[in-house]
């Protein structure tokens, strides 16, 4: 079973009165500690509240595990927990089910048939580990979005190199309750292919991703009926040959609206595609920016559409959601701007309300933490100056053994900022330049943390 290590809650609220409208009081929290988080999907519970599941390096085991996160309508931590094994695991996708529990869905390196494997875990409303799932073979296998399946079950998309026609294919699989597959396709030619996001219909389901041929990553979306039989295939490709893919889809009414990026050889761009769910006609916009820029998720609602993800700058990345019309008429922009980075992996958007989640690096630190943000509307403001951001969560780790006099590394302190680089250990000296407090000391040479504290 995988283990379970609990993250300690510190609640904070952040108020930016003075670089946005009093209409659209925004919460921002920053969760991490004392090594690398990213938050990955976050989605709204039938209870109130949010849940998140991310990707976590702040343990014992010197590797990655999943990590959720059960939040109130502020932002406040409810519980929090992560889930690993041994190696690597990625979290990435979540579903709420009827019940109240929680279904994550992403890849591992501990278990399963060989190499990385798909992976499901459930978890009660509480936060406690119910089951785990391995989908996979022997070569690597990814899972990257889990949603409630029309008739019952879970639709779980990916990719595999274990099935299909060679190459990477994409992979959907549909599973009950308790993660027992009741049937599985694999769609693909004989290059890389491969399904990024599923949207269930009340009489199937579509799906997005690229198709490769000729050595040339086309934008796809596929739509399948209710057994799985392909009804249509839209194949993208750009006009100056440059690689391209559909990272998400989201439905509004009778349409479709995709967005990803496309590829050139010293830029990226994203483009926004309107399509009804008959396939009849194709809108398309490309973003031509004088920029580098990646949309990796939107949501559509009402006639309006909001894409999130990142600008990169040639200091870093810049979080970055666009707001536009169901024309895809451009309405507004907002920019996490300044010295730190930060980026937008996922949004949804209830009773005019933005939720926003993703990762962010502190400037004072080396490593990147999840992050959350909420807009009492929809309405988009540029945020002009760094803002304040305390983390919300520190992680225990377990002590290892003590560093040797004369290693290097970095010390962070129990939010998990890093508050010294290029540390020469020597625990005397140590001691000296920190004000009391928990400590941790992480060797430049290995992933491990040694736990200290400063009377």
């Amino acid at each position: 079973m995988l283990r379970n290590f609990s993250w300690c809650c510190i609640l904070v609220l952040v108020s930016f009165t003075n670089v946005i409208a009093q209409a659209d009081t925004l919460w921002l929290k920053e969760f991490g500690g004392s090594s690398f988080e990213q938050a990955n999907e976050i989605i709204r519970c039938s209870q109130g509240g949010y849940a998140m599941v991310g990707t976590t390096g702040s343990n014992e085991t010197g590797s990655t595990d999943i990590f959720i996160t059960r939040l109130d309508e502020e932002l406040n931590c409810i519980w929090s927990a992560n889930f690993g094994g041994s190696n690597v695991e990625w979290g990435v996708g979540i579903v709420e089910d009827f019940s109240g529990n929680f279904l994550v869905c992403g890849y591992t390196l501990s278990m399963g048939a060989g190499s990385y494997d798909a992976l499901v875990l459930k978890v009660n409303p509480n936060g406690n580990f119910m089951w785990q799932q391995t989908y996979g073979g022997a070569d690597w296998d990814f899972a990257k979005k889990i949603v409630a399946h029309p008739q019952g079950g879970f639709l779980l998309c990916g990719s595999t190199y274990s099935q299909g026609n060679g190459g990477q294919d994409g992979m959907m699989l549909h599973i009950d309750g308790q993660g027992v597959l009741l049937d599985e396709w694999y769609v693909g030619l004989s290059e890389n292919d491969g399904f990024h996001d599923v949207l269930a219909l009340e009489d199937g389901w579509v799906t997005c991703g690229f198709q490769t041929e000729d050595n040339v990553m086309k934008a796809a979306v596929w739509r399948f009926d209710m057994l799985g039989n392909q009804q249509w295939l839209r194949l993208t490709e750009d006009t100056s040959g440059y690689d391209r893919e559909a990272l998400a889809v989201s439905r509004d009414a009778d349409f479709l609206y995709l967005t990803g990026p496309v590829y050139a050889d010293d830029f990226t761009r994203s483009f926004e595609q309107e399509i009804p769910l008959d396939n009849s006609t194709l809108y398309e916009v490309l973003e031509n920016q004088s920029f580098n820029f990646n949309y990796l998720d939107c949501v559509s609602v009402n006639g309006e559409i909001v894409f999130a993800g990142s600008r990169t700058t040639t200091s870093g990345e810049l979080g970055r959601v666009v707001r536009k019309q169901a024309d895809l008429y451009f309405t507004g922009v907002f920019e996490f701007t300044g010295q730190h980075k930060a980026k937008f992996t996922s949004i949804i958007w209830h009773d005019d309300i933005l939720v926003l989640c993703g990762a962010f690096q502190p400037v004072a630190s080396q490593n990147w933490q999840a992050l959350i943000l909420k807009y009492a509307s929809h309405n988009l403001h540029e945020v002009t100056q760094d803002p304040e951001i305390i983390p919300c969560f520190t992680v225990d780790v377990e002590e290892v053994t003590k560093p040797s006099v004369g290693q290097q590394g970095c010390i962070f302190n129990a939010t998990g900022q890093c508050v010294a680089t290029d540390v020469i250990w020597d625990p005397a000296q140590v001691n000296n330049r920190l004000s009391a407090g928990i400590y941790f000391f992480r060797c430049a040479e290995g992933c491990t943390a040694y736990k200290f504290i400063v009377p």
